[in-house]
């Protein structure tokens, strides 16, 4: 059973702080604008589009966690869905491979 601290937005170990991550700069620099609200990750709407838990979200940009295959499907699908002419392209898999399973 999850406790009270358990729940929500895990802490940050050191002085890495969310938005420090390789994985969480990849993820603005290439998610639709609709996942990014007041210049950060959107953790609440990439949560509901991947259909993982936001723990889990805050997990993979604290690059605590590796990314299933799963997760990375469904990253590489939403970020299809851009039509934003300020990102660099939509993520690949071969960006997404540095923070995989197994790699």
């Amino acid at each position: 059973m999850e406790t009270a601290t358990q729940m929500g937005r895990p802490k940050t170990t050191g002085d890495q702080k969310l938005h420090d991550s390789a994985l969480y700069q990849l993820l603005m620099d290439k998610l639709p604008s609709e996942f990014i609200k007041y210049d950060k990750i959107d953790t609440q709407r990439l949560s509901a589009a991947t259909g993982n838990a936001r723990y889990t979200i805050y997990c993979w940009l604290n690059e605590r966690r590796t990314l299933s295959k799963r997760a990375i499907q469904s990253l590489l699908e939403i970020s299809r869905e851009t039509d934003d002419p300020e990102k660099k392209g939509a993520l690949t898999k071969e960006d997404l491979i540095p923070f995989a399973l197994g790699f």
